[in-house]
């Protein structure tokens, strides 16, 4: 008899985390790798929910200073993503698939005396920029929502998001400096290893209610 209340408890526990019905709807809050996650979702039938993300508030600025040379440098994390949740059994186990819109980016100025090829331009500045080439790019993740109490549950997602590469551009305060820029075999080089990246990991953990 203890052996099967035991074993009933664990059914009713691992139940909660797929019981959902047409015109149920899901809040949910975490992290992920766009920072603060921010999610509400919506059944439209048990197998199928709509779901929407925005993700973002994480932000970092530094300044460094050599010589008569200063660098500052801002890194901004955003999303918004739509996805389509699919649960092809009766378990917490889901895969996904949608559009992620970015707005992530990665800035750097420098300015005072500038050095490229090992040439010091006094008095100039370079910007440098970094963002994803398909700022709307496919998504495909899979997760698993653990149910515990009433309604609440522990969701877990890992997937990839598909952003063609990394577009990394460097722009001078004057054409010559540009032309030395454009001319620099380890900033070609750069160009090419950051246009390489064409697929980001996307982790999310969540702890969300359902009513």
């Amino acid at each position: 008899m203890k052996s099967f209340l035991f074993a009933a408890t664990l059914a009713c526990f691992a139940t909660s985390s797929y019981a959902q019905e047409a015109g149920d709807t899901t809040v949910a809050l975490g992290l992920s790798t766009f920072g603060a996650n921010l999610e509400a979702g919506y059944y439209t039938n048990p197998q199928w929910r709509v779901r929407g993300a925005l993700m973002g508030g994480y932000s970092y600025s530094e300044t460094d200073e050599d010589g008569l040379e200063t660098t500052e440098v801002d890194v901004q994390l955003g999303a918004v993503a739509l996805l389509a949740d699919y649960y092809p059994v009766a378990s917490g186990w889901r895969v996904s698939a949608g559009l992620l819109f970015s707005n992530s980016d990665i800035d750097a100025l420098v300015s005072g005396d500038v050095e490229v090829n090992d040439v010091v331009y006094p008095g100039e500045t370079l910007e440098i920029s970094a963002e994803f080439e398909n700022e709307i790019a496919p998504m495909i993740t899979t997760g698993y929502d653990l149910g515990f109490g009433d309604g609440w549950s522990f969701n877990s997602e890992l997937g990839l998001v598909l952003i063609g590469g990394i577009d990394l551009t460097a722009t001078a305060s004057n054409a010559t400096i540009q032309d030395d820029i454009d001319n620099d075999a380890d900033y070609q080089d750069a160009q090419d290893d950051a246009a390489d990246l064409s697929i980001l990991p996307y982790v999310g953990l969540n702890v969300s209610y359902q009513f």
